[in-house]
């Protein structure tokens, strides 16, 4: 989304709240302004305490600026009519009319950014990382693009259905099955060789493939003869070999359980066509 430019400043992101330029037509619009807002202040080096003050103070600001001198008028307006000399049966309808009439015209200009305002702290006290971090982790892993999360985020806060922390897989996956997460993360199979072989070739970096081998050995706790062996061989076989035994599938099912709960839908599927082909 053009609206959404992530080198935009921060007192500019201001400017465009405070002008409702950033009020959709949607609630899941305003989720994604809030991912925006919060992205740009964390950019900024900023905590979420200001982020949460300034959405409060836009929110004042709005009721003090646009809501109050509109209803103010209205008031005044229907004030205004019981000193005209009417008949009793005609003010009435008079006032019911005048009263639709700034009825609609608060509805269309404002009335989004109203229902906005009034969620603004079921959003605060949803997303509050003292209280609420595994829904504030959920907020911050949405993108400020994606309208399908913004919509089951939105769907959540509004239920009051809080996200659970996802399941470790630190411990559970073996050796082997992490460097093939590693490498269906990366792209074509065999993409984690091919970018150890970069590595090494680019003088810059004075790097050895024993010395990589060693480092991830230690990392995964496991020798980096067995570490050279699975990222030369092993993990490439895997993703592209045929027949793949009992052992391969469950390996390959461990690791669509990974992508599936970090919500990368194509990964997981990617895998499925492994297991079945």
């Amino acid at each position: 989304m053009k609206k959404f430019n992530p080198k935009r400043p921060l007192w500019l992101y201001q400017l465009w709240e405070y002008l409702l330029l950033f009020d959709g037509k949607s609630e899941e619009d305003r989720v994604l302004a809030y991912r925006y807002g919060w992205f740009i202040y964390s950019k900024n080096k900023l905590h979420f305490e200001d982020f949460s003050r300034f959405v409060i103070r836009r929110k004042w600001f709005i009721y003090l600026s646009l809501v109050y001198p509109i209803m103010i008028a209205l008031f005044s307006l229907l004030f205004a009519l019981s000193f005209l000399k009417l008949e009793v049966w005609m003010i009435l309808p008079l006032a019911f009319l005048f009263s639709g009439l700034m009825g609609t015209i608060i509805y269309m200009l404002i009335g989004n950014t109203l229902k906005n305002i009034r969620e603004t702290k079921i959003f605060l006290t949803y997303v509050d990382p003292t209280h609420k971090i595994n829904n504030f982790r959920e907020f911050e892993n949405l993108g400020y693009w994606d309208q399908e999360g913004a919509e089951s985020f939105y769907e959540n806060m509004r239920a009051k259905r809080d996200y659970v922390p996802i399941e470790s897989f630190q411990n559970r996956l073996d050796k082997t099955e992490k460097l093939l997460a590693i490498d269906i993360l990366l792209g074509e199979p065999g993409t984690f060789n091919e970018l150890i072989n970069k590595l090494c070739h680019d003088p810059k970096n004075a790097l050895t493939k024993e010395g990589i081998y060693r480092v991830l050995g230690e990392i995964l706790t496991a020798s980096s003869d067995n570490i050279k062996k699975d990222i030369t061989k092993g993990v490439k076989e895997i993703r592209i070999g045929d027949k793949l035994s009992a052992k391969r599938i469950d390996q390959l099912k461990n690791v669509k359980e990974v992508f599936f709960n970090a919500k990368l839908g194509m990964k997981a599927s990617e895998i499925d066509q492994m297991m079945f082909r």
